[in-house]
């Protein structure tokens, strides 16, 4: 798969062992790894001909990804005599590549990354469309910029590792995408979890099929402004869940409860296809085991999305799902009413509630 991007072309490569990874990240004399340091426990064998070159081993948590943690990775890079002929390699899931992005653009006014994501969230979205996040806490993906890794290597013997949790999650991102205009494939993706839930044999595919859904998109509007804005669908509220609840919720899983949220919005506001919401309100429930103990109420939640960065001058464009393949920008007041329509959503079967 090749990603066309404005900073430069570059391939995304799939392979089944942790072993075959070294060979393809384009190292070098300057090369230097940024790696969850959990993985250097499990997969440091097979990634010895990468960590024989200077490497940092970072805490994967969100804590890691501010400015003070990219602060403590540039003054790591320094103290090792990088330069701007430096490579980065990215080894592990969003957080690494958040930080390693950041980091990738400022240092020396850009330096190239080659991006190795480990979990499910970032092989299924985040490692293309150049974007990185920091968080501001307590909110997230304040900062950020748009930086095109060099190269993207995708391996599937990372996903055998992580708890159920954090495969479900990974889903989040996967659910978003099969809905996702014209790289949809929502029934293909509810045929796959027929056999398996979401450790379904046709993984892998899924994968593929959301990143080929995220680069139709991307490649129209690489820096988010129209068109990306549609890959917001459920992250406006799972954002707002996830500060609220301190990151206790996981990403994918705020973004699953943020979909139906905004699909239970949609159908009041007369433009989500109630049938629809139906079916990916099934689907979530059927594969996904999680319960959030404490939801926040209406009247937080929208409080929390009025220092939302898409917010302008009190109005939220939220990415509303009309239809299978079909998301569109509409924007809403953050009003009194809108604080009614999600007390009202809560006040029924809110996704994942303690019963």
């Amino acid at each position: 798969m090749i990603i066309k991007s404005e900073q430069g072309d570059y391939p995304v490569d799939f392979v089944g062992d942790v072993a075959q990874v070294p060979a393809l990240v384009d190292a070098g004399p300057e090369t230097f790894v940024i790696i969850d340091e959990l993985l250097v426990e499990i997969y440091g064998e097979a990634l010895g001909e990468l960590l024989k070159y200077p490497t940092y081993r970072a805490t994967a948590d969100e804590e890691t990804k501010t400015l003070a943690g990219v602060s403590i990775f540039i003054d790591w890079l320094l103290e090792n005599k990088a330069t701007r002929s430096a490579r980065i390699g990215a080894i592990g899931g969003g957080v690494i590549q958040d930080v390693a992005t950041f980091a990738a653009h400022v240092y020396y006014r850009g330096v190239s990354w080659t991006n190795v994501p480990t979990n499910l969230l970032s092989q299924a979205d985040s490692c293309i469309g150049a974007k990185s996040s920091i968080n501001v806490l307590p909110l997230k993906n304040q900062l950020g910029v748009f930086h095109s890794p060099s190269h993207v290597v995708i391996c599937s013997e990372f996903l055998t590792s992580l708890p159920q949790v954090e495969l479900d999650s990974g889903y989040g991102e996967i659910y978003k995408l099969a809905l996702t205009n014209d790289g949809a494939f929502f029934d293909d993706l509810v045929d796959a979890l027929r056999d398996g839930g979401h450790r379904n044999p046709r993984l892998l595919e899924m994968i593929r099929n959301s990143l080929e859904s995220k680069r139709l998109v991307i490649e129209q509007d690489e820096h988010e402004s129209d068109l990306r804005r549609v890959l917001n669908y459920g992250h406006s509220f799972g954002h707002a869940l996830e500060a609220l609840t301190h990151n206790e919720v996981p990403h994918g899983i705020a973004v699953m409860w943020g979909m139906d949220l905004i699909n239970f919005l949609g159908v009041k506001w007369g433009l989500t296809n109630p049938q629809t919401a139906a079916r990916v309100r099934a689907a979530l429930t059927a594969n996904t085991d999680y319960t959030i103990q404490n939801i926040p109420s209406a009247r937080e939640l929208v409080d929390t999305l009025k220092r939302d960065k898409k917010v302008r001058k009190g109005v939220m464009h939220f990415s509303v799902l009309h239809d299978e393949g079909d998301l569109r920008i509409v924007p809403k007041e953050l009003d009194e009413a809108l604080v009614a329509e999600v007390s009202e959503y809560l006040d029924d079967e809110p996704l994942f509630a303690a019963r």
